[in-house]
């Protein structure tokens, strides 16, 4: 039995992978890991690690005698944060302990992490993208001011979720987010009218294999409406573009509709929390790229039904020993918990 190891338990990202495990038609012995022993996916495990966190000097040595004590296989990122840290040690860690860690490179990571590389990649490669301006960059700025009408959109470089984000209505609020020092980048605000997208792309070996493409509904920076009706006509070029980015096993791209086209505003180098949603339409892109690592189905396209996901509310009870016992040994084998679903008649 394949061994995996799942960081970020307690994250959206690292419980959907979760999930997907759970659902999968191979069985593997999942070890669960995560800096908070009240991770919700510590569960979804068949054990469970309290790890520190990435920012830790110990880390890394920590995931290294984990993988040695626990005969790791495979391991898959559950947070954002610690993508860095596994890309640059990817190579040593596969070539030392025989194991694949899924990851892109480097470059890859750095254009995704951050919105202005990202534009500005678009950009240099011929693909649609948004018009940005760096707030330090005064000619930018007023290029972007006299080509694009009010209204604005100022983010994070490096933000996510929608945090940080300021609509910019008028030459005031323009001057305002220009004048100290910031890591916002200003784009050219495009309509949802034809609605906002979320496309999970899998490549291997430079080829993206499969493509699954959602139109979204937003709360909180997060989908949870996800809804698919044939065919995507934009999925060539999403294709391209991770193709072109460099991407080595999952990536999520985000983007809207100009003039016919899809304008990227922001990348994942990863899975992401529509994951889950996407096995919901007919690919469960975790195990496809499982099976495709350990030659068991090579990857395909895969046949998808049309229909909408609605994500809801459920919860989990965990005894209070359980937890106790994670807490002060770092490690609990068969942590259970009691699973109370939105129940539908």
């Amino acid at each position: 039995m394949k061994r995996i190891l799942v960081t970020g338990a307690g994250a959206l990202l690292g419980q959907g992978i979760l999930r997907c495990l759970n659902v999968s038609s191979q069985e593997y012995y999942i070890i669960t890991a995560d800096p908070d022993y009240r991770a919700q996916g510590h569960s979804l495990g068949n054990k469970a690690y309290t790890i520190p966190m990435v920012s830790d000097p110990k880390f890394l040595d920590f995931i290294e005698e984990l993988i040695k004590k626990e005969q790791i296989d495979v391991i898959l990122i559950g947070t954002d944060v610690e993508l860095p840290v596994f890309s640059k040690n990817k190579e040593r860690l596969e070539q030392q302990h025989g194991i694949k860690v899924i990851v892109s490179n480097l470059h890859v990571i750095g254009i995704a992490n951050n919105k202005w590389l990202t534009a500005q990649f678009l950009k240099e490669n011929g693909f649609p993208y948004p018009l940005s301006a760096l707030t330090t960059d005064k000619e930018s700025i007023a290029e972007l001011r006299m080509s694009r009408p009010f209204p604005f959109i100022a983010k994070p470089v490096d933000g996510a979720r929608s945090k940080g984000i300021k609509i910019i209505e008028n030459d005031n609020d323009l001057q305002e987010i220009c004048s100290y020092p910031n890591n916002l980048v200003v784009q050219e605000m495009i309509g949802e009218q034809e609605g906002e997208y979320t496309t999970g792309c899998m490549v291997v070996d430079g080829k993206c294999l499969a493509i699954v493409s959602l139109k979204r509904d937003l709360r909180d920076g997060n989908t949870y409406r996800a809804y698919r009706d044939g065919e995507n006509p934009y999925d060539t070029i999403i294709s391209s573009i991770a193709e072109r980015l460099g991407v080595e096993g999952p990536a999520n791209f985000q983007y809207r509709i100009k003039d016919g086209q899809p304008v990227v505003f922001e990348v994942n180098s990863r899975f992401s929390g529509t994951t889950p949603l996407r096995y919901m339409f007919g690919f469960n892109e975790v195990e496809a790229l499982l099976n495709h690592l350990f030659k068991v189905e090579v990857m395909k396209q895969p046949n998808l039904r049309n229909g909408a996901v609605f994500r809801t509310w459920s919860d989990i009870f965990v005894e209070k020993s359980q937890m106790e016992e994670l807490k002060e040994k770092g490690v609990l084998e068969k942590y259970e918990s009691q699973y109370y679903p939105f129940k539908v008649k």
